[in-house]
């Protein structure tokens, strides 16, 4: 009876400790778990109940979803806004002028620096690549308005007065012909460096025998690039793609920086989201709707890259 008597007292001093092991577990993440809820998971719920709400900024009365609360109705409204699909036409052209120009640049870049065999040559051509990336894209912005400057300005002055190229003084953020590729250009300037980085930490993983091994078969350097380099970074390049295609939320910095052009017609959905909440009758509520619309639509596009240029695990 005293060894039956001494085992149940033993068996409930395990559970207990065991009990008490997983509560002391649960209070560890408390705090980690405290801070997701009001950190992480609240602003998302509160961001998706503002776009079902007729949210104003400056009025108090509107704040209260229950006083706000206009169900589907931001959503049905942006439908006929003409603001809106001419802001997803921006964004889209906006995307065209750096996107493909970026993506050619990076990759050439980043092959040609792969095949510098001086260490300490490869590492200063690395450092001069990647220091557009490292300045503030605000600060970069504002350089490039000192160099688009139609009167003034750097590019100006040299293709104007140094070159004679120009007779007249070009508005390079301002005129139908030159927006597009002003924009795109700066945009390049300041991103290229940084996803060169990204593609050469690709190559840089490539084995060294696939590259003997092509050589001995007589490869050159596009056949190299081709068959050896290209199928070696082909995750590289999903993810490039996948941080990209999401171009509906781009374009605010550049818009604000070198204006919308004439008459505000390249105003993209990411600026007009953000006039309409900060701006005039200050509608979060309607802005916060747009900012999910454009998000669904970024999804949308991931999947699509994803489903279409799905790559072996690595």
């Amino acid at each position: 009876m005293a060894r039956e008597a001494g085992k149940a007292t033993t068996g409930k001093g395990k559970t207990w400790r065991k009990e008490w092991g997983n509560l002391g577990g649960y209070l560890f993440i408390a705090p980690l778990v405290l801070m997701w809820l009001i950190f992480g998971a609240y602003p998302y719920f509160r961001g998706l109940l503002i776009a079902l709400q007729d949210y104003r900024l400056l009025d108090a009365q509107t704040w209260s979803p229950f006083n706000s609360f206009n169900g589907l109705h931001n959503f049905i409204e942006m439908l006929g806004d003409k603001a809106v699909w001419q802001g997803i036409k921006s964004a889209f052209f906006l995307y065209l002028s750096w996107f493909p120009f970026t993506a050619a640049l990076s990759l050439f870049t980043a092959v040609m620096l792969n095949r510098v065999k001086t260490n300490w040559l490869a590492s200063v051509y690395r450092v001069l690549i990647t220091l557009a990336w490292v300045v503030p894209l605000p600060a970069a912005m504002y350089m490039w308005t000192q160099i688009y400057e139609p009167n003034f300005g750097y590019l100006t002055y040299f293709l104007r007065d140094v070159l004679h190229i120009w007779r007249h003084t070009p508005a390079w953020t301002s005129d139908l012909f030159w927006y597009w590729p002003a924009i795109g250009l700066a945009s390049a300037w300041k991103g290229f460096g940084y996803y060169m980085l990204l593609f050469l930490l690709g190559l840089y993983n490539i084995p060294r025998d696939l590259y003997d091994a092509a050589r001995v078969d007589g490869a050159n350097g596009w056949q190299q690039f081709r068959y050896v380099e290209l199928p070696g970074i082909r995750n590289i390049m999903l993810l490039f793609l996948v941080t990209n295609v999401g171009f509906l939320g781009a374009g605010t910095v550049e818009m604000m920086t070198f204006t919308a052009g004439p008459g505000d017609i390249y105003t993209t959905l990411a600026l007009y989201s953000w006039r309409v909440s900060f701006e005039g009758a200050t509608r979060l509520g309607y802005g916060a709707a747009l900012a999910l619309f454009a998000g669904l639509i970024n999804l949308g596009l991931v999947t699509i890259v994803f489903k279409t240029l799905r790559s072996e695990k690595a």
